[in-house]
Order: C-alpha cells, then sequence, then structure tokens
C-alpha cells in the first residue's frame, strides 16, 4: 500500500470498534473453506451455484441432468448413465469435460483418437490443458468488461463476479455448457460412457 492510501486507511480507524470490526473481517477473509476458499468467497460461489442450478432446474433437459456440491462444483452429466460418468464440469477456476469413476480412462483416451470425437474440444473457446481424465478445460475464461477478462488471475477476483455479477456469470457458465448438449456431442458422450465403462 502506497503512503497516500496508508494514511487515508489510518484515518478511516478513528475509534477502536472500527478498527476491530476491521480485524474480524480479515480474520473473516483469511479463514479457510474448502478449496482455500475464504467464507466471504464461498458465500459468492454459493449464489452462483444456486443460480445456475435453479435456472437448470426449470429449463429441464430430456437428456441431461445437473448435480452441484461443495460450494462452486456444478457438473451436468447424460441421465442415462448416472453422475459417474463424463460430465461437464464447473468449479470456480475451470470448465472442463471430465471423466468420473465409471469410465475406463484408457479407453476413453484410446477413443478419443477418432476425429469425430474433436467436436468436444471444439465445443470449447479454446483448450487451456488436458490431461489423463480431463479431455480438455478453459482456465478463467470469463468476461464482465474488465481488464481480466478471459484471463482472471485467480478465484479469489474471480469470487467477487460469482456474487455480485451472478446472473451475467450464469448466462456465460450456461452458455457453455450448451455448445455441449448439441445433438452431435450428446451422442459422443453417449458413445463415450457405453464404450467405455469399467
Amino acid at each position: 500500500m502506497n503512503e497516500e492510501l496508508t494514511i487515508k486507511a489510518i484515518a478511516l480507524f478513528d475509534t477502536a470498534e472500527k478498527w476491530n470490526s476491521f480485524l474480524e473481517l480479515c480474520n473473516i477473509a483469511v479463514g479457510s473453506i474448502g478449496h482455500q476458499n475464504t467464507q466471504i468467497q464461498g458465500k459468492w460461489w454459493q449464489k452462483l451455484q444456486s443460480e445456475v442450478f435453479n435456472r437448470e432446474q426449470k429449463e429441464k433437459n430430456s437428456e441431461w441432468d445437473i448435480i452441484i456440491w461443495n460450494k462452486w462444483d456444478i457438473g451436468w452429466y447424460l441421465k442415462e448413465y448416472g453422475d459417474k460418468s463424463l460430465y461437464v464440469h464447473f468449479y470456480g477456476d475451470a470448465f472442463r469435460v471430465f471423466s468420473y469413476g465409471a469410465l475406463d480412462l484408457n479407453k476413453v483416451n484410446d477413443l478419443l483418437k477418432d476425429t469425430r470425437f474433436d467436436a468436444i474440444t471444439d465445443a470449447f473457446e479454446r483448450i487451456d490443458g488436458t490431461n489423463q481424465e480431463t479431455i480438455g478445460w478453459e482456465h478463467r475464461n470469463f468476461s464482465f468488461g474488465t481488464v481480466f477478462d478471459g484471463n482472471f488471475p485467480n478465484h479469489q477476483t474471480l469470487s467477487w463476479y460469482a456474487g455480485n455479477k451472478t446472473k451475467e456469470f450464469a448466462d456465460q457458465i450456461i452458455t457453455k455448457v450448451r455448445k455441449f448438449q448439441t445433438l452431435e456431442i450428446t451422442e459422443l458422450f453417449k458413445e463415450i460412457n457405453k464404450k467405455c465403462r469399467k
């Protein structure tokens, strides 16, 4: 903090009550709730999670279902194969297509060599990474008219938008999900789930 801001901050704390309130807020802000989220951030992520879940419950898809867990996890999967299958998954930092427990990951990766499955990776705006269990992910690729658009530095910065630009954030998540719920990609998800079961 530069000298001018320090002087202004000192002027704000002209009573012990103000200072103690500030310290209490600092203690809340550095407290930990799963995934290194603070209590305030946890509330913001939960607000976004509830917004997305409630909207998706109103716009039922006959083949897809949604599940939520923790403070920020939201998963979309094909009802036919249950929640231990191939997912479209959002969790604060990333948006990904992820293979859950019931799939043989070696079979999944072999099947993905077929160019028909490129439609799945093509549905991402960009691919920031992949690994043995994740077909691809976008890392903090959201836009709110800020200098961070498309590349937020961390989930703490992005969390403010979860709690304060909730509708706009939910719109972006749902738009990303819809790209994976096309007839073509739904059929590819079915094929992966069917052919790659353990």
